[in-house]
């Protein structure tokens, strides 16, 4: 069994990648509409029940509330109901894989739902903000110790049971401090470079972790996807090779080798 996270760009196919893993698979979907693109080269697999997804959306349109700036609401019960349905997960012995797609946005979520806990202490059984409370609209740095270790119960929970798990997270711009030659200030600035987002302790619990990409063929013209093994996997031989057009047997085939089996 094993823990692998993926990430890259919008349409780099990070969740295509992931659903190639064994199956039976069942898919969280946080970011709609990823799941339908990647499904699409997987129609036979769904329709023989080996690929299921469940969406997960903040909100219900038909109980529409208006509140308080900044006052959280939804996000902590979203977080539990994800919760019972990845235990179901784990104890479903015909399930060998998991896909949390995207793992950025349920980390998001995971933070969303611990401010809004530390916000309901704050008002009184009215629902009024206590006296000499002034609203939470942030965590404190020493405070996302416990998002963190949220997330790495998920990964470990897997592993307990068993399971594949893939967690498939988005890129943002990676920034940088440089110092401004003009003014003489330590400023962040682009680096040009894209990075992973969204728990950044991911790295230290998975057993793979994959950026996909595109590249476009000098002669077609059409686009090719890859995806090259970040410094974080086990086997370190794996580091830095490419895949083209990836998939999980691909990798498992050149991780079997490099580790002479």
């Amino acid at each position: 069994m094993i823990c692998c996270g993926i990430w890259g760009n919008d349409k780099s196919g990070k969740s295509s990648l992931a659903l190639s893993f064994p199956k039976p698979i069942h898919h969280f979907e946080f970011d709609l509409g990823g799941y339908d693109r990647a499904i699409r080269r997987f129609t036979k697999e769904r329709d023989d029940g080996l690929i299921t997804s469940e969406p997960f959306i903040i909100g219900n349109m038909n109980e529409v509330t208006i509140k308080q700036s900044k006052i959280i609401v939804g996000a902590k019960e979203l977080w539990y109901e994800f919760l019972v349905k990845y235990l179901r997960f784990l104890n479903d012995k015909d399930i060998i894989t998991g896909v949390i797609d995207t793992g950025t946005l349920l980390y998001n979520l995971d933070c969303d739902a611990f401010l809004q806990e530390k916000q309901e202490i704050q008002f009184d059984s009215k629902g009024n903000l206590l006296p000499n409370e002034r609203l939470r609209a942030i965590l404190q740095p020493p405070e996302y110790r416990e998002p963190n270790t949220r997330m790495r119960g998920i990964i470990y929970q897997a592993k307990a049971h068993g399971k594949n798990l893939v967690l498939v997270h988005h890129s943002r711009d990676e920034y940088k401090s440089t110092l401004d030659r003009k003014t003489g200030e330590i400023k962040e600035a682009k680096t040009g470079e894209k990075e992973r987002s969204g728990f950044a302790s991911l790295g230290d619990s998975t057993d793979l972790m994959l950026h996909t990409y595109t590249k476009q063929n000098r002669e077609t013209k059409a686009t090719e996807f890859y995806c090259k093994v970040d410094e974080q996997s086990v086997p370190p031989g794996l580091v830095d090779m490419e895949f083209e057009n990836p998939t999980y047997d691909k990798i498992m085939d050149a991780t079997r080798m490099i580790q002479g089996e």
